[in-house]
């Protein structure tokens, strides 16, 4: 009984998935992160922050099974330049890869952080 309490605990605690700060936004419309991003727990939640110094559109890239489709953050709505975001939660669970992208390039990220946030049970 310890243990399975000591996990559902555990579950609680955020973990880190990427951070990014203050770097160079890749060319338009391709991967931010260096690799796609799988689930610690499953299922669980995404919380996403992110401010970055040009206005863009943000959108996440999920792939299952070798099937990549596009979801937009901010309803597809531009993110406002230099405004910090919050976004999630956002589900996820074993089998998803999940990747982001941003329409322009030619400034910063200034803050890019991604979490892992308890365990959906």
């Amino acid at each position: 009984m310890f243990e399975e309490t000591l996990r559902r605990l555990t579950n609680l605690i955020p973990i880190a998935k990427a951070d990014i700060f203050n770097t160079a936004l890749p060319a338009a419309d391709t991967d931010i992160l260096g690799a796609a991003i799988t689930p610690t727990n499953s299922p669980s939640w995404l919380r996403i922050y992110v401010a970055i110094a040009v206005a863009g559109k943000l959108y996440l890239r999920r792939t299952v099974g070798g099937v990549t489709v596009s979801e937009d953050l901010n309803s597809g709505a531009d993110l406002v330049a230099n405004s910090a975001y919050c976004f999630g939660p956002i589900e996820w669970r074993t089998g998803d890869s999940l990747n982001l992208r941003y329409s322009a390039t030619g400034a910063n990220i200034l803050v890019l952080r991604i979490d892992e946030i308890g365990a959906a049970e």
